[in-house]
């Protein structure tokens, strides 16, 4: 019998107000990057799917905010992003069904004016372990992705590192 994940209690408020504020973010965004037939449609999959041209691949996206990371530059002593494992359901989707489409993981500061960009391929190849601080319950895993294998983006313009 398998035994079920560790997870973080859903808060509905809280998952409200940051997936609406993530998504409008990433779609103005999107649109000044040329992606069109953008879809936030709410499902159980991909916060956001679009297109930048027929013959193209789709872009999938995941979004969410950070709202421990409160300034413009992430913390010197934050060696790393961390992703939740539960969305590892994302990744067995893409993998199985639209491997062909491009995914990508987009975690915004407290704003949503910075965000890190992770390829789905990245968390394929991380590692899965536990993080321990006050705000996370004993057991509950993460995609532990080096800082060095992520995109930081400036969301309200072009620059990025």
């Amino acid at each position: 019998m398998k035994m079920s994940e560790v997870r973080k209690k859903f808060d509905r408020t809280l998952y409200e107000i940051a997936d609406k504020a993530a998504k409008e973010a990433m779609v103005s965004w999107l649109k000044e990057h040329d992606h069109t037939n953008i879809d936030t449609n709410e499902t159980t999959y991909f916060d956001i799917v679009s297109t930048v041209g027929p013959e193209l691949p789709r872009h999938l996206y995941e979004v969410e905010v950070k709202y421990s990371w409160k300034s413009d530059a992430w913390p010197d002593s934050w060696k790393e992003l961390r992703i939740p494992h539960r969305k590892k359901r994302l990744l067995d989707k893409w993998k199985s069904e639209c491997y062909n489409d491009l995914l990508t993981f987009v975690v915004f500061n407290h704003d949503c004016t910075k965000a890190w960009h992770v390829d789905g391929n990245t968390l394929l190849d991380c590692e899965v372990k536990e993080a321990s601080n006050y705000k996370i319950r004993k057991g509950e895993k993460f995609f532990h992705i080096p800082v060095e294998d992520a995109y930081l983006v400036d969301m309200t313009n072009e620059s990025s590192s």
